[in-house]
């Protein structure tokens, strides 16, 4: 490509923060991730630096290119000038397939829509359409768009997701683990005290307040006791340069406790990652419960439970407090994903 045409094509904002510009023209395959996160939920900050390090360490012999959310325009238009016929493009993961977050769900669409002679895949995802008039009719939107690429694969992260996918759309399907699953951080080896509960503060939130109250009170005998949630406050936006550095923020916030109580999916991985006892609670449609009964039941110490009476928890919890971690290997579950990457 001639200095000229590279001049009049430099990337906007937001649009291949991750490399550097020449990186963008040169002779690799390419993978493009779209849907990047620029908003502070740390579990989905998490979700694309897995997803980061799953394309670069089993494929160095792609070029990992992001474009940021709020680039989402601007970068299909740049990426449709540079694309080539092997290239592949991603949507990220997460738990925004559906009708509850439309403005991840819509720019979803458009990329999947304006990619259609190119191999595209949605990353693992939890997938949710609303019951009513307004779920069902974005449904039929996603449907429409997603039906002008027959070149797309879907990937659910949990088994209700993968059957309401494969109920819903005509696309190739995989099922894997969340991709947070797929990182082999060693745990560090910090001084633990207290209790962290990391809850829900969205539309998502099934958990009573009273009965939270009540839990918090009775946790107070464990030691210390904080409230946070994986959502940060302290920050508007966080970029591609400051991903990691929340992300392992909220990793030794969560390892130096000895017990993390959460409905949140994310606070469950990343208390799996630090070897952290926890106790969880479900969200408003069943991500946190399937991704726990899919994949992660064999661990000792991580415990999904429905019940919301504290007399009830009190034996659960003294026994994860009194638990040795165990492992499990998920590395052959992300098999399928790596395959659909080297064909």
């Amino acid at each position: 490509m001639s200095e000229q045409i590279r001049n009049s094509k430099k990337p906007a904002k937001g649009i291949a923060p991750n490399v550097e510009p020449d990186a963008l023209y040169n002779d690799k395959r390419k993978i493009f991730l779209f849907g990047s996160p620029s908003y502070t939920n740390i579990g989905d900050q998490a979700i694309a630096y897995a997803e980061e390090k799953f394309i670069r360490n089993h494929f160095p012999y792609y070029e990992y290119i992001e474009i940021m959310d709020y680039a989402t325009d601007d970068g299909i238009e740049f990426v449709k000038n540079i694309i080539g016929k092997d290239d592949i493009v991603c949507f990220t993961g997460g738990g925004n397939l559906g009708s509850l977050y439309l403005d991840i769900e819509e720019d979803r669409r458009k990329v999947i829509s304006a990619f259609k002679n190119y191999k595209t895949i949605s990353m693992p995802q939890s997938v949710y359409f609303e019951p009513t008039e307004k779920g069902q009719r974005e449904k039929r939107k996603s449907q429409e768009a997603y039906g002008m690429n027959p070149n797309l694969t879907i990937c659910a992260r949990e088994s209700q997701s993968l059957q309401i996918v494969k109920e819903t759309f005509r696309a190739n399907v995989l099922y894997t683990p969340d991709m947070v699953l797929s990182l082999k951080i060693e745990p560090q080896d910090l001084e633990r005290d207290g209790v962290l509960f990391v809850l829900r503060a969205d539309k998502e939130k099934v958990t009573d307040e009273n009965f939270v109250s009540e839990l918090m009170e009775r946790a107070a005998n464990i030691g210390p006791v904080d409230r946070t949630d994986t959502v940060l406050s302290e920050v508007d936006t966080i970029d591609y340069a400051d991903r990691e550095k929340y992300f392992m923020k909220m990793l030794h916030r969560i390892g130096s406790r000895k017990l993390v109580i959460t409905d949140r999916l994310h606070a469950m991985i990343f208390s799996i990652i630090t070897r952290t006892p926890c106790l969880v609670f479900g969200n408003s449609y069943g991500k946190a419960k399937h991704s726990y009964t899919d994949w992660l039941s064999g661990l000792n110490f991580i415990q999904y439970t429905d019940k919301q009476d504290p007399d009830e928890l009190e034996p659960l919890i003294a026994r994860l407090l009194q638990t040795e971690p165990n492992e499990i290997d998920l590395s052959e579950d992300f098999q399928v994903l790596r395959d659909y990457f080297k064909s």
